[in-house]
């Protein structure tokens, strides 16, 4: 006698879905372990477009009120990042990696002068107090004496005189961010001597420098974008020449406004440790500055 069926097993019809990212079991609409999005299918091209128009309108309302803060409310964002309040901002090394990329693409792409060798005109005296003669760029490259690195600065003027200093700019351009990203901690270190009692952080420090900077590159963006700009007509030049002056005054009251509202010092300590940080910016940004040049024009 044949045994009575079995029940049949109901088997699930669909497996238990896992993160293409990280692999972890999926439970909702995110990742509960790495936060991708469930749905990882590829977009149509609508999808695409609203996904952008959502970007640059509010997928981050972070931009515009980190815009707003940076822009206007100096060191606003420094004491909002050490309070813990992070969501609602850009974090602050892509904002100054967005700020400072945004700077050094206009200044490669947008024509600019041409680089001369008229500093090596002093080459081209024979003996002290001797008045300088005219000579061709060929000329000054040859009369170029260095106890090191002679033959690679040779070369390196022969090249800006070839190619009227196209090669060596884009070079220059090109270090620079590197070279500022070392300047940085560097800055960062002095200020916190400058504020060493009560003493802060040096975490907050740097922090503050990020932020201090990713305002200056877009200062200096939007300067150099209004300079090109005055070019066309008078009455921009005119608009343009009033904007850049703008610029050029809160930059310098920018850092004082900042350095006040974080470091809670009083208005005559925070005017003199300014002052003092100034001229040490301006040593160490000019020793970055020719270690930077030097390293370009030994590459070409």
């Amino acid at each position: 006698m044949s045994n009575p069926p079995q029940a049949t097993v109901k088997t699930e019809l669909t497996a238990t879905p896992y993160c293409k990212n990280c692999g972890a079991p999926l439970t909702g609409a995110y990742c509960a372990d790495c936060s991708q999005r469930a749905d990882v299918h590829v977009p149509s091209t609508l999808e695409l477009i609203h996904e952008a128009l959502e970007g640059v309108t509010h997928s981050d309302s972070r931009l515009w009120m980190t815009m707003k803060y940076l822009l206007f409310v100096p060191g606003k964002l420094t004491l909002e990042f050490v309070a813990g309040r992070r969501v609602a901002y850009l974090p602050p090394f892509r904002l100054y990696l967005v700020m400072s990329v945004l700077f050094f693409l206009i200044a490669s792409i947008w024509p600019g002068e041409a680089v001369h060798l008229t500093g090596l005109e002093a080459a081209s005296k024979t003996a002290a107090g001797a008045t300088p003669v005219a000579r061709t760029p060929q000329q000054r490259c040859d009369d170029v004496h260095s106890d090191i690195f002679e033959a690679q600065i040779k070369r390196a003027c022969e090249r800006i005189v070839r190619d009227n200093g196209e090669a060596f700019k884009h070079d220059v351009v090109a270090t620079a961010p590197k070279a500022m990203f070392i300047l940085l901690p560097l800055i960062a270190f002095f200020h916190m001597l400058l504020y060493w009692f009560p003493r802060q952080r040096y975490p907050v420090h740097l922090l503050f420098f990020v932020h201090v900077h990713a305002f200056a590159f877009l200062a200096m963006s939007i300067a150099w974008l209004l300079n090109q700009i005055g070019h066309l007509s008078l009455t921009l030049d005119t608009v343009c020449g009033v904007l850049l002056a703008s610029i050029m005054v809160y930059m310098p009251v920018y850092l004082v406004l900042a350095m006040k509202r974080v470091f809670r010092r009083g208005w005559p300590n925070t005017f003199f440790k300014s002052v003092a940080l100034f001229v040490i910016y301006l040593f160490v940004l000019s020793i970055t500055m020719a270690g930077t040049v030097l390293y370009a024009a030994l590459r070409l």
